[in-house]
């Protein structure tokens, strides 16, 4: 393997994900649906039942302390707890022990008190978080992560600096790393965070021998699969077209079905409006106009990012301070390659456009 290659489509499950065990968009939205009736009378308060149906995918892990403060006080329905040992429903949360790999397992089940079930499902596991079912296949054939959509969706709705810096030093956030755009974080900026994050933590548990280009895309692979990075981008169309951050407004399921299963140009032309998005400007049919300021920008964004990454995922405390300092500093260059990430990624971009063009 010669180059690497940044993902957007995909036509099978991520790696590790058996087939299956993939829902499709009406079974996924016949669940979310049966969530959204758990709390009558306000299943149209879009916003709100966005953060609550995001809750069942993400939750603590430093969502309410730093990447949606905002929605920190909102309890979702579940009970999320996060265990040392594997359990038979838990998911793998990625942690670096002495440079090795030592996940951690969330874990989401019912609550003694659920309005349906009362306590006869206590401690049980709700089907809809059961076997990686957020990854769903849409009618078009392409896999898609339902739950970074809400991810995103949320993150729009409550826009925030990520730093960081405590509460009462957050007006300097300038000061340290910092990302501008929560919704940038908890998309695709933090999807290909996680690979380069990954590169620098397979290098130092190789005593800093350098990686091979399949090694660094099994890390891609991994990290941000295609059907990450087209729920990443979907929340930036939808936010687009629909009122996502309304009191009182449609369903969140309404507003999936009126976007996947209606002919519309909003997806047909998914990719061109989310590069305009996200600054992209002047497209001549190959190239955008301000493509090196672009990649300027994000250089900076996505290093800052790597430093939140990597400090999160490092147990050992010392550790992980010293080097999200030296990644800020602009350590590891070689070995995180920030640009290339986001030059594969633009690629990738760019050829989807000229196919969306053409049709």
């Amino acid at each position: 393997m010669s180059e690497l290659f940044q993902p957007v489509y995909a036509v099978e499950p991520e790696p590790g994900h058996k087939l299956s065990d993939v829902l499709t968009l009406q079974e996924f939205i016949d669940l979310l649906k049966e969530e959204e009736d758990y709390y009558p009378g306000e299943q149209h308060n879009t916003k709100l039942m966005i953060t609550r149906l995001r809750k069942i995918f993400y939750d603590q892990w430093g969502w309410n302390s730093e990447l949606v403060r905002a929605d920190a006080s909102i309890e979702g329905r579940y009970q999320v707890s996060i265990m040392d040992s594997p359990t038979p429903h838990g998911r793998a949360v990625t942690r670096y022990k002495n440079k090795t790999y030592a996940p951690k397992y969330r874990e989401v089940t019912y609550r003694a008190n659920d309005r349906v079930y009362g306590n006869t499902r206590v401690g049980q596991v709700p089907f809809i978080y059961k076997l990686d079912h957020q990854e769903i296949v849409l009618p078009e054939g392409n896999y898609c992560d339902a739950a970074h959509i809400l991810a995103g969706l949320d993150a729009c709705n409550n826009p925030q600096v990520v730093s960081p810096l405590p509460n009462f030093l957050r007006f300097l956030y300038f000061i340290g790393p910092h990302v501008n755009s929560n919704m940038d974080i908890v998309t695709w900026l933090g999807d290909i965070a996680s690979s380069s994050g990954d590169f620098l933590i397979d290098y130092l548990g190789h005593k800093k021998k350098p990686l091979t280009t399949a090694a660094e895309q099994n890390h891609i692979n991994i990290d941000a699969p295609g059907s990450d990075m087209l729920g990443d981008i979907e929340p930036f169309i939808i936010a687009k077209h629909y009122d996502v951050s309304s009191a009182n407004g449609q369903r969140y399921t309404e507003i999936l079905e009126d976007y996947y299963f209606k002919e519309n140009l909003y997806r047909q032309n998914r990719c061109a409006s989310y590069c305009s998005i996200i600054g992209l400007k002047d497209w001549d049919g190959a190239n955008f106009g301000n493509e090196k300021e672009w990649l300027k920008y994000y250089r900076i964004q996505l290093r800052d990012n790597i430093t939140f990454q990597v400090f999160s995922l490092v147990t050992e405390k010392v550790q992980s301070f010293i080097l999200l300092f030296r990644i800020w500093l602009n350590g590891f260059t070689d070995v995180l390659k920030i640009k290339l990430l986001l030059e594969i990624y633009l690629k990738t971009l760019k050829e989807i456009i000229k196919t969306e063009t053409n049709n």
